[in-house]
Parts: structure tokens; sequence; C-alpha cells
């Protein structure tokens, strides 16, 4: 007769194996983890650089706009110059034309400025970008080879969702209850298994989580009757290896 441990046991296994195959199949496998690491880094590098030059040219074509309203406005001052019948109606146009003539050389200095580091960010991103074409090509390649593997990975987490249907139906309610208060409580995380530690007099077993010491008589409960018994630290429900249960 099956025990009900064993079957908790085989529902962790296969939960843990579903939740990885998931967040795999969103994401890439170990083997291609630096090369999509390296194309990540590089491709950010060459959006915010892209950004900044982006930004730049903004701030050049604002800085154009302003200057070119200033030169239109002097054209309307003095315009009006020549209409003025008073010295004080004449000095404050004066006054006016040297005011919009300073905000024009901020604003070309300004314009200067956003050209120059546009141009810097339009000359790296060239170089950016040849550079990254290789690269691009190398990680499209691997992309491209590990979208052929998703097809069985996508049919093995069918699989995964079955088995774990079936054996939760296998359990009692009152412990299929259990179970998913230690999996929301343990983020994923409900079992320990029983670690030994071999010593000079006898083997020490220990939970694998919390390290605490587990007594002889439970680690003897789990071997002959399957006994749900919790880590008296972490509460998490202990369990044995394949070879040492009864």
């Amino acid at each position: 007769m099956e025990r009900v441990l064993d079957t908790i046991v085989e529902l962790q296994e296969a939960s843990v194996e579903l939740a990885r195959s998931l967040a795999l199949l969103d994401g890439v496998p170990d083997s291609m983890q630096e090369l999509h690491d390296e194309y990540e880094s590089k491709r950010s590098e060459i959006e915010e650089l892209e950004q900044e030059r982006q930004q730049a040219e903004l701030e050049r074509r604002a800085a154009e706009t302003d200057s070119a309203a200033g030169k239109e406005s002097i054209g309307h001052y003095q315009e009006q110059i020549s209409r003025v019948t008073t010295q004080r109606e004449y000095g404050a146009l004066l006054s006016e034309i040297d005011t919009v003539r300073a905000q024009m050389r901020e604003a070309d200095e300004r314009a200067l400025l956003a050209m120059e580091r546009q141009d810097q960010a339009s000359a790296l991103l060239g170089e950016l970008r040849g550079a990254f074409e290789s690269l691009d090509l190398q990680y499209q390649e691997a992309l491209a080879a590990w979208d052929e593997q998703k097809p069985a990975l996508r049919k093995r987490v069918e699989v995964l969702k079955g088995r774990i249907e079936v054996l939760r139906e296998r359990l009692p309610a009152a412990t299929l209850n259990l179970y998913g208060r230690l999996f929301e409580r343990h983020g994923g995380s409900p079992l320990a298994v029983i670690r030994v530690i071999e010593s000079a007099r006898a083997p020490i077993r220990h939970c694998s989580f919390c390290n605490y010491r587990i007594r002889p008589q439970v680690v003897l409960q789990i071997q002959t009757r399957g006994a749900l018994v919790p880590c008296d630290s972490c509460q998490r429900i202990l369990y044995l290896d394949a070879g040492e249960t009864g």
C-alpha cells in the first residue's frame, strides 16, 4: 500500500520540476545563459546610447528654435526703432535687443553642446552596432535552436500537470490542505529531506532546510510508518532519501 508521505514527496518533486520547466519556457537554458546575459547587456547599452542621441537631438532642435525665435524678435525690435519718438523708448528697445542677443548666445551654446553630444553618441553607436552584429547572429541561432526544443518541454509540462492532478486526488483532504498551507508559507518548499552527517559514534540526522537536529525516534516513525512529522524548527514535513526508507 502506498504511503501518504511517499505521495506527498512525489507531488513535491513533480511540482518543483513543473515550476522549473515553466520558468525555463519563459527564459533560456543554462547552456545559453552566458550568451543571453551578454546579448542583453550589449543591447541595453545600445538602447541607452540611442536614447542619449535622441535626447541630444531634441535639445539641439529646441535650442535652435530658441535662437531662431530670438532672431525674429530682434527683427521686430529693429523695425520699432524707426518709429520711436523718445530717447526713453529708444533705450528700452536697445535693452530688449541686448537681452534677446544674450539669450540667443546662450541658445547657440546649448545647440553646439547638444550637437557635440549627438555626434559623439552617433559615432559610438556605429561602433557598438557593428560589433553587435556578430553577437546578434550568434544569439539568434542559439535562440532558434532553443525554440526547436520547446515543444518537448511543453509536452513535459502537460505530463507533469496531469501527474500532479493524479497525486493530489490520492491525498486525503486534510493532508492536501496541510500541504497547501505549507506550500504557501514556505514559498513552494513544504518538505525537507533529512540529511545525514556521519560521525564516529552514530550518524547525526538534521533538517536540510534549517539544519535542526532530528531525533532518532522521529526517523524511526518515518521509516516504519511513513508518518507525517514536521520539523520542530521550520515546520516543514520531513522525509528520508529513497535509500533510507523502510
